[in-house]
């Protein structure tokens, strides 16, 4: 996974709406209102009823709809189901049944009251609340009978917002139980996908740095280490052959160039030197000649065949490999002799390195890092290496990369 996944933004829009239900909270807040006011309206133009008690029952009405505004919707967005949301609910309780007691008609605001009760406290309570306020207006109506004038209209009113309350009711709980699910699903979902993101970019992370060491590794250590010698062998040969040691200086001179062009390509990502100045051949008949002119090893070169130069990567490898197998020839082996085959089949290209030297067991840890390096290069590429090996017989590395 790339490390600029918008998790972020993804975060952000998901968890400002926990609940999908709280999308349509303008709608409700539209309903209440429009309910209320449909209520405050029938409270006010409802005959032969005392002028005080209208203009009461009204005040509580009007003062059921401020409170929801201002404290009902915090209460349903940030603290619902708390100790302070059931306070609330209770004090709606009073003021409905003080409206209702004053005025029968106020019991219209149970359509604008049954459904905040169920988003503010929970199903279960928000149930009982609904119950609390049907009982209230029919226990008042029925006392009175004066709503409607009629104890049938009474019932039917009373079973039709029963009615209404429960659908409402396990409609708001099945969308806040669903709503809660999906929200802690994507909550989860966002945790798992930032931490796949974080081990995605560790491990680009990781894998950069090995490339690089790897990179150093078969450029800038070897050639400083050739240089090295380089130096030193013409410190040895300046009192006894100057043209031999103006020859190393020379190589030198030339190898710390060939460095120096290995860092800025490193640095600017580009194409290492070698895959683009020179074919593998001509790259490989100078990493023996140097094996040849500076460390006196009898080193040959045959070329029965090259892979395309067009393919820079597979270039790159393989003279990286071979160059690998040069310097643990020229660290371990103390070999008199070295050969070096190229040759290309109809499915592979195939790169030798034979030595006379002291050879190893294969079946022993090998010195250095070299062949773990040409391992995992080769795994890379998708090739194999084969070293076959023993104490006293030299030692012979075959690789094989198709093609």
């Amino acid at each position: 996974m790339p490390d600029d996944v918008p998790l972020a933004g993804t975060e952000g829009r998901l968890s400002r709406t926990p609940d999908e239900w709280l999308r349509w909270q303008p709608v409700w807040d539209a309903y209440f209102v429009l309910v209320s006011a449909a209520g405050l309206g029938g409270v006010l133009l409802t005959g032969g009823v005392d002028p005080v008690r209208r203009a009461g029952a009204a005040g509580l009405l009007v003062l059921l709809v401020a409170a929801h505004l201002l404290l009902g919707r915090r209460l349903i967005r940030f603290d619902r189901g708390t100790r302070r949301a059931l306070l609330y609910q209770l004090g709606v309780v009073l003021v409905f049944a003080a409206a209702v007691g004053l005025v029968t008609s106020s019991a219209f605001m149970l359509f604008a009251l049954c459904a905040p009760a169920f988003m503010t406290v929970g199903p279960v309570a928000g149930g009982l609340i609904v119950l609390v306020l049907n009982l209230v207006w029919l226990g008042v109506a029925a006392a009175g009978e004066t709503f409607l004038g009629s104890g049938s209209l009474l019932g039917v009113a009373g079973v039709t917002g029963a009615a209404l309350s429960i659908v409402l009711g396990v409609w708001v709980s099945q969308i806040i139980r669903q709503s809660t699910g999906r929200a802690s699903l994507i909550r989860e979902l966002e945790a798992t996908r930032a931490e796949l993101g974080r081990l995605s970019y560790e491990a680009g992370r990781a894998a950069e740095r090995e490339q690089f060491a790897d990179a150093i590794h078969d450029t800038l250590a070897q050639g400083l280490s050739s240089t090295i010698m380089l130096l030193q062998a013409t410190g040895s040969a300046l009192a006894t052959d100057s043209e031999r040691a103006r020859r190393y200086l020379e190589l030198a001179e030339t190898t710390t160039r060939d460095n120096l062009a290995d860092a800025r390509a490193l640095i600017t990502t580009r194409p290492l030197p070698e895959a683009t100045s020179a074919s593998l051949a001509d790259a490989l008949r100078r990493e023996v000649d140097r094996l040849r002119d500076v460390h006196g090893v009898n080193a040959s070169l045959r070329v029965d065949g090259a892979p395309d130069p067009a393919d820079t990567a597979l270039n790159v490898d393989l003279l990286r490999l071979a160059q690998e197998a040069l310097n643990n020839v020229r660290k371990h082996a103390d070999a008199g002799r070295v050969e070096v085959v190229l040759s290309v089949d109809a499915d592979c290209v195939r790169l030798e390195v034979r030595d006379d030297g002291r050879g190893f067991a294969t079946d022993a840890t090998p010195p250095g890092h070299g062949l773990p390096l040409m391992r995992r290069r080769l795994s890379q590429a998708g090739g194999v290496l084969q070293v076959d090996s023993a104490p006293g017989k030299g030692t012979s590395v075959l690789i094989r990369v198709p093609t």
